[in-house]
């Protein structure tokens, strides 16, 4: 899915261990058996996602956290999730 919203709801998929070191997080995808790295704004992402939540809320913890603009925000924040959903860390629900 390439047209997300601000009201597109994520959430992490199961079958993913994570841990974090030094700010930035390992994720451990059991089912395909394999690691992936994320920088500290993916991780702030990724930390954000311990329930389901909106790219807006996503955005919204990310620039409370980093002096960014609301568009850079949002482009970089909607990168990483797509790259997270190609990897199978997350899923995207519409409403």
């Amino acid at each position: 899915m390439t047209n997300l919203s601000a009201s597109t709801q994520v959430s992490r998929t199961e079958n993913c261990l994570a841990t974090t070191i030094d700010g930035e997080t390992v994720i451990l995808h059991r089912d395909a058996e394999k690691y992936y790295g994320l920088n500290e704004v993916g991780t702030v992402v990724w930390d954000s996602l311990q329930r389901p939540r909106t790219i807006e809320e996503i955005c919204d913890e990310v620039t409370a956290t980093y002096d960014v603009s609301d568009n850079r925000c949002r482009n970089d924040v909607e990168d990483i999730l797509v790259e997270m959903n190609e990897k199978n860390l997350v899923r995207f629900e519409t409403t």
